[in-house]
């Protein structure tokens, strides 16, 4: 599908906001079309370890790293044949966030539907610029299955206010990503044709289409002639 390795950072101040969940997620949808998927874990907490070391299937690799050899592993990642990597960030840690948005191709930033996380916006958009303006959509996490009206326009609201573009999906508080994540799986395998699986899919189709917009002759040559 790509003709390079793509790199996605989850990145957020908030600890609980999703970034894991995420990560693991997108992972195991890139491995569902084919890829060679890893999760570079930078995460002190080591959750997404965790979930491997509780998953059976091979098809997904995780690998724990320091902060300071961010660069150095997604190489290791690239040299050895991945396609697609996704970085797992802590919380509360602003040179991770950095660090992994430098060496990202998009950046998601998972938040909860609450004020305390979008009140961290501000300080992440500019952990993003330091880190050189990657293409970033804030992720909102953990929705009411139900609220679809209310998404939509919490999503209108939180990109005029936060000037950074909010992913048009969303994913929905199901427990199905808890209770599939305490067996090292996710819900594209425990339920693959349930709620949650449609988001995720629907997620890793848009970061695909962003990462091809980016990557294509049109964009690189305006950015050539803009000296971006």
């Amino acid at each position: 599908m790509f003709d390079e390795l793509v790199v996605v950072g989850c990145i957020g101040q908030k600890g609980g906001g999703g970034k894991t969940t995420t990560s693991l997620n997108l992972a195991v949808a890139a491995a569902e079309k084919g890829l060679a998927a890893v999760v570079i874990d930078i995460d002190q907490q080591a959750n997404a370890s965790n979930w491997k070391d509780r998953r059976k299937s091979e098809n997904v690799a995780v690998v724990g790293a320091l902060q300071s050899r961010i660069p150095q592993t997604v190489e290791t990642a690239r040299t050895h044949g991945a396609d697609f990597v996704v970085i797992d960030t802590p919380g509360h840690n602003s040179s991770a966030a950095t660090d992994t948005v430098r060496v990202a191709d998009i950046v998601i930033l998972p938040v909860e539907p609450q004020m305390f996380h979008f009140e961290t916006l501000p300080a992440m958009r500019d952990i993003i610029r330091m880190g050189g303006d990657k293409p970033t959509f804030v992720l909102i996490n953990k929705m009411h299955p139900s609220a679809t009206v209310q998404a939509e326009q919490l999503k209108k609201i939180l990109a005029e206010q936060y000037q950074i573009p909010v992913c048009p999906i969303h994913l929905s508080r199901l427990d199905i990503y808890g209770t599939a994540a305490d067996i090292g799986l996710t819900p594209l395998e425990q339920e693959p044709k349930g709620k949650a699986a449609a988001e995720i899919r629907s997620l890793y189709s848009f970061i695909c289409q962003q990462v091809k917009k980016l990557r294509s002759p049109h964009v690189k040559n305006a950015r050539v002639a803009t000296g971006a």
